[in-house]
């Protein structure tokens, strides 16, 4: 068994297929590409394949992360090349990297860069500058023991806005994620409403750009 890193972009066009309805998608991608998965052992085998932060619904993204087994020696741009002609129209390999070991470790992943397209009603009102000087930004945020007021302020690493001349926001944020502490751009919207006044944002669509170890992308 090889084992390998896959990194690939989803752009608008399957932007609201969910995580499970990906995972088939690759598997089918895999089988019409003519690639050997390698499975697990046992009653119940399973293709050895992990993903790294399962892009949620509605974002788009240029840095997903699979670390797959391929039971065959495969050169890694022809798994890009095959899994390409392969794939539907919206998902592309971008880069491949064989690995061996911990050295592209999903568990060190700890932050994302997200950029944000924001329609407002009044985009001058935001200012990014007084809005980080907030010592504690607290908004109700979900978890797995449900919804309570959470402070954001310490899981928003970077974070710059830039007014477009048509009344946008383009927000460009660094956020905590994976495992440990996982901060979506939704909740930093909401806290750029509470604490600025007269400022609403009407439409976002949020872009998964990089996802960290951190300042280190995996390949």
């Amino acid at each position: 068994m090889s084992n390998y890193v896959l990194k690939y972009t989803r752009d608008e066009r399957v932007k609201y297929i969910s995580h499970l309805d990906f995972i088939r998608t690759f598997h089918r991608t895999v089988r019409r590409a003519g690639l050997l998965m390698s499975f697990s052992q046992g009653f119940n085998p399973h293709p050895v394949m992990t993903i790294a932060m399962p892009l949620s619904v509605g974002v788009t993204s240029s840095c997903e992360y699979i670390k797959i087994g391929f039971e065959g020696d495969y050169s890694e741009q022809e798994i890009a090349d095959r899994l390409n002609e392969a794939f539907p129209k919206g998902f592309k390999i971008t880069a491949v990297k064989r690995t061996e070991g911990k050295e592209h470790d999903f568990a060190k992943l700890d932050r994302a860069v997200y950029v944000v397209e924001a329609e407002c009603g009044d985009a001058s009102a935001f200012d990014a500058e007084k809005f980080l000087q907030n010592s504690e930004l607290l908004v109700m945020k979900k978890s797995k023991s449900g919804v309570k007021e959470a402070d954001i302020r310490p899981y928003i690493y970077d974070f710059s806005a830039k007014c477009t001349a048509d009344n946008k926001l383009i927000l460009t944020m660094c956020l905590a994620a994976g495992n440990t502490y996982n901060l979506k751009p939704d909740s930093v919207i909401d806290a750029m409403e509470k604490y600025t006044d007269g400022f609403s944002v009407e439409f976002f669509c949020v872009h998964r750009e990089k996802i960290l170890a951190g300042t280190e992308e995996l390949i």
